[in-house]
């Protein structure tokens, strides 16, 4: 059975965890927060001793060993939890061999698989390794009885509606501008969002709704303004104003990669608002469609009539290559290559 966080949540709060888990993705915060539910479900607050609980390593680790943790009743009764950290890590004899015991994991221990990178459904080349090894380990594990936890990086237009899970499980909501100014603050950061929604929920004594004001008071910070600041410009052809903004963020401590998400976000945004617009579809349902705020769709629709279809695409074509770029293809320092950067997106089309 593949489950969301939050029925993961809503099985471990009845306190009947399942023998085994898997969970995997691309997004790492919330493969971290599987493994808090998970921990908390069974242990509660107070955790667990050093005897209910063994950590392994893929790496380093046989199939043997995994289910000789498992196997090992806690010397103080109770349950025992033994987690496999870079499951697919483990040699494929290995792995073959560990089938075995997922199909039928013991009663009164609880075994968690973590693959990080990559899930059962991870497409991407990059991560054909662990997504093979995930596919495989998710078919065993569901088979067995036990619960797959897919941990997928969201996609823009699903933000707001996992911002509204978030706080539910807090037992907080949230009105639409709460919502989307958590999303704008935050951006696709999801270890920053998991943070925001604990500070709200403090701020707000366990209940209650969101709103923007709260957001603002809370979470929204000088950097999200200098985010939107730079996006605007760049987006906007407004080179000086980019360059200002950029080297302020660098001199406060920001890292190029991030900066360089937010920037690749907004362009993507751009690009997908221009194909509806392209479509005829009207900006109500541009919002709707994208799961954007009304008025990052307005600025969109107006910031997009400054590019064709194919002067877009070549800029987003110029992100990529900023990207392999930061991460090791040029020996530029980060600073020099996040200007070029700019230079090329604030580029008048001729």
């Amino acid at each position: 059975m593949s489950v969301s966080m939050s029925a993961l949540a809503r099985a471990m709060a009845k306190g009947k965890p399942a023998g085994c888990y898997l969970v995997a993705g691309e997004e790492e915060a919330l493969v971290d927060r599987a493994l808090e539910i998970i921990r908390e479900g069974i242990f509660g607050e107070r955790g667990p001793d050093e005897f209910s609980f063994s950590r392994l390593d893929g790496r380093g680790a046989s199939a043997a060993e995994v289910e000789a943790a498992s196997r090992t009743a806690s010397l103080f009764g109770g349950h025992r939890l033994v987690v496999l950290r870079e499951a697919e890590q483990l040699q494929p004899a290995e792995q073959k061999k560990l089938l075995a015991y997922l199909a039928a994991p013991v009663k009164g221990s609880t075994l968690v698989l973590v693959v990080r990178g990559a899930g059962p459904k991870t497409r991407d080349p990059r991560r054909a390794k662990a997504a093979k090894a995930a596919k495989t380990y998710a078919a065993a594990v569901e088979k067995g009885g036990g619960v797959v936890v897919d941990c997928p990086r969201p996609r823009a237009r699903e933000l707001p509606g996992l911002v509204d899970s978030l706080l539910a499980d807090q037992g907080l909501s949230a009105d639409t501008d709460g919502r989307y100014a958590l999303v704008e603050a935050i951006g696709e950061d999801l270890g920053a969002l998991l943070q925001a929604v604990a500070k709200l929920v403090l701020y707000k004594g366990g209940r209650g709704r969101v709103s923007a004001a709260d957001v603002a008071e809370v979470v929204a910070d000088t950097r999200s303004e200098s985010i939107f600041d730079l996006t605007d410009a760049a987006a906007g052809g407004d080179l000086a104003r980019a360059l200002t903004v950029l080297r302020r963020m660098l001199r406060d401590g920001e890292a190029a990669l991030p900066i360089l998400a937010q920037l690749v976000r907004h362009f993507r945004t751009l690009a997908a608002v221009q194909a509806l617009a392209r479509r005829g579809e009207p900006a109500e349902s541009i919002h709707k469609a994208l799961g954007l705020h009304p008025f990052v769709v307005r600025k969109a629709l107006q910031q997009s009539r400054r590019f064709s279809d194919r002067r877009l695409a070549d800029r987003i074509d110029e992100l990529d290559r900023a990207d392999l770029a930061l991460k090791g293809g040029s020996r530029l320092d980060d600073e020099l290559k996040l200007e070029r950067l700019l230079m090329r997106l604030c580029a008048r089309d001729r």
